[in-house]
């Protein structure tokens, strides 16, 4: 068994995790990085699943909530350097729109949009103010955020921050962390074949957040399916205009959804993404739980739903055909990510309320921060408390699902 040992150890190296490493690494701390890769084939796999197995997610500043917006915009400014360090582009910046008829949401939305001088415009459906070759219902409002708003791919944002971390001198683990206690030197990590010996540790660790700790942490997951709308090559390259889209439609089954501009995923084939929040959705307490449903075909229950909406509100697309896949979102009492001390050298980045990975190196450099700080920050913009962990028992009916 390899014995390492560093200043600090990352737990989790997903979207917020590999950021998190990055920032710490360029401030100049010995730094490990902890985390398995993508599972080969997810219906065997044994470890945990993370959320960024997907190439289509969307980006933008504009939000309901000052602090997600902040969060993006900080974010999105550092994407080129990132492709830049790693040799990784995943960036499209293909524009998005808001599609919704909420008053308050439109309300908290204008808000942040004058808080923060963003170039949104602000249209009506019937005007024919929404993107091009979508159709939605009249009477809807659009509020339009143009370039760097688009789109990016999680699965190479998250090589290109583990690729810029390396070269900037981090070691990567590239295995799940199975035991975290206390030793002599601050933390000691275990792993298959490694351990490692930390000073301050970062638990990253996404629906996993509940792991490696004895706190009762105020979160909870729930399960997402996403459909891919296969299309032929011909067809991507006809809809190269095509923007990112939230919709927060009228439907007895689903609360919102999103599109993301045509990509190429890992079968070769190019795709069509569409996430939606399902309103049955009900909270997974387990890790088996978590397993069965990124493991298994559950999701394939939403197929012709799912179906109906993208080929509704993409009528003129010529789809090849559609298949499902699973995702984890784990949400926070509070609605933001918990960045916070859980004790002694002991942080935690976690819940990203299905807000997170466009603003996942946000995130990341608040959580070193953070660290660097040992448990504080000083930030004009982001007050400490509203990012402290929520401790005790608590349940999703609780509060609100925390929308856009």
């Amino acid at each position: 068994m390899s014995e390492l040992s560093a200043e600090i150890a990352v737990i989790g190296l997903g979207l917020i995790g590999s950021a998190a490493m990055r920032h710490l690494v360029l401030a100049g701390r010995s730094v490990v990085g902890i985390g398995p890769a993508e599972p080969a084939d997810w219906a065997v796999h044994d470890g945990p699943y993370a959320s960024h197995y997907d190439n289509g997610r969307i980006t933008r500043r504009l939000d309901a909530r000052r602090e997600w917006a902040i969060l993006a915009r900080r974010a999105i400014e550092q994407y080129s350097t990132i492709e830049a360090e790693s040799g990784i582009a995943f960036h499209n910046p293909a524009g998005l729109t808001f599609v919704r008829k909420d008053p308050e949401g439109i309300a908290n939305q204008r808000d942040v949009i004058d808080h923060l001088g963003l170039p949104v415009t602000i249209g009506k459906t019937e005007l024919g103010d929404g993107p091009r070759h979508y159709s939605f219902p009249d009477n809807w409002t659009t509020l339009t955020e143009p370039a760097p708003a688009g789109a990016i791919d999680p699965r190479a944002m998250v090589r290109a921050q583990v690729i810029a971390s390396e070269r900037h001198g981090a070691t990567v683990v590239g295995e799940p962390a199975r035991v975290l206690r206390r030793s002599e030197s601050g933390w000691r990590i275990e792993t298959a074949t490694s351990t490692v010996e930390a000073s301050s540790v970062l638990l990253a660790t996404g629906a996993y957040l509940q792991d490696l700790h004895d706190l009762e942490v105020q979160a909870s997951v729930r399960p997402e399916a996403v459909i891919l709308g296969r299309i032929s090559d011909g067809e991507a390259e006809r809809l190269s205009d095509l923007e990112s889209v939230i919709y927060l439609l009228d439907h007895p089954q689903i609360d919102d959804v999103y599109v993301c501009p045509p990509v190429r995923y890992p079968d070769g084939h190019v795709h069509i993404k569409m996430g939606g929040s399902h309103t049955a959705a009900r909270e997974m307490t387990t890790e088996l739980a978590k397993r069965k449903w990124m493991a298994g075909s559950d999701a394939d229950e939403q197929l012709s739903v799912m179906t109906e909406v993208l080929t509704t509100i993409l009528p003129d697309v010529a789809f090849e055909s559609f298949q499902m896949k699973p995702c984890l979102i784990t949400d926070t009492a509070s609605g933001l990510p918990y960045v916070d001390i859980l004790a002694r050298g002991l942080y935690m980045a976690a819940g990203g309320n299905g807000h997170a990975a466009k603003s996942a190196d946000g995130i990341g450099a608040l959580a070193s921060e953070l660290i660097l700080n040992e448990g504080g920050w000083t930030d004009p913009e982001l007050a400490r408390d509203a990012f402290a962990v929520r401790l005790g028992s608590w349940s999703p009916s609780e509060g609100s699902r925390h929308g856009n």
